[in-house]
């Protein structure tokens, strides 16, 4: 636990909670990898105005020594709160 987030692990899932995001400093949270094959991070946060999760890429990753940098985050994707429907087969 971090703050107010829970973070628990499984065999195969690193589940993280982020316990009232509107009330707390930490909003987002970016996810990385690390290996062999490159790819670019996400960054999540919920959007409470459109009840559903953003889903960010960065189109900047130089690297400038102790520079502060903007890495333009800007949103990929949007899955709206509720938004798949049980399907009554299974």
């Amino acid at each position: 636990m971090i703050g107010s987030h829970v973070f628990q692990e499984s065999e195969d899932t690193l589940a993280v909670t982020l316990e009232y995001p509107r009330h707390n400093p930490h909003k987002f949270v970016e996810v990385d990898l690390c290996d062999v094959r490159a790819a670019d991070g996400l960054r999540i946060h919920y959007d409470f105005e459109r009840d559903g999760w953003s889903i960010e890429q960065a189109s900047r990753f130089e690297w400038s020594g102790d520079e502060p940098i903007d890495h333009d985050w800007q949103e990929v994707a949007f899955i709206k709160a509720w938004g798949r429907e049980r399907n009554a087969a299974r």
